[in-house]
């Protein structure tokens, strides 16, 4: 697995933990809105949100990273993300603030156990005393991944 690059990483939260994104991935970042559930897709898949006339996916990341699902709170964002697939958007507990991360504050990540459940973990970042996990949400939605919730949201498209 690839590590964690120095640079800007976007931070959210998933219950008590810290998450980073590489900064360059994030297209917006927008309130929970409408969000019409598509059938037939993963658990983690929450459904599809019009984007100023755009269909995109919105998954649930906390399913996503095998968490249980809690209501959504004024805190509740979701980050849209450029993916393989197109844009994506991620929901999550709180989006929280735009750390700089220097090569000597990121560490590979360590060895967990199952590794299917970390292969999007891309290292450890330390900043202000607290952990910060660095995700390759990207690589999360690749075309493998996703291929069916691509041609699911252009069916709905084609349908609406």
């Amino acid at each position: 697995t690839t590590t964690a690059k120095p640079g800007q990483y976007l931070t959210f939260q998933l219950m008590n933990e810290f998450y980073g994104v590489p900064i360059g991935a994030v297209r917006e970042i927008n309130r929970v809105g409408e969000i019409t559930p598509v059938p037939k897709t993963p658990d983690f898949v929450k459904g599809v949100m019009n984007l100023r006339g755009k269909i995109i996916p919105v998954i649930n990341l906390r399913v996503k990273f095998g968490m249980n699902e809690e209501a959504y709170t004024r805190d509740t964002c979701i980050i849209v993300i450029d993916s393989q697939i197109g844009q994506v958007g991620m929901i999550v507990d709180a989006v929280k603030e735009v750390v700089d991360l220097l090569e000597n504050q990121i560490e590979p990540s360590p060895a967990l156990g199952n590794e299917s459940g970390h292969q999007f973990v891309r290292g450890m970042g330390k900043a202000d005393n607290r952990v910060i996990i660095l995700v390759d949400v990207v690589s999360a939605f690749s075309a493998e991944n996703m291929g069916q919730m691509a041609s699911m949201a252009s069916e709905e498209a084609a349908a609406a």
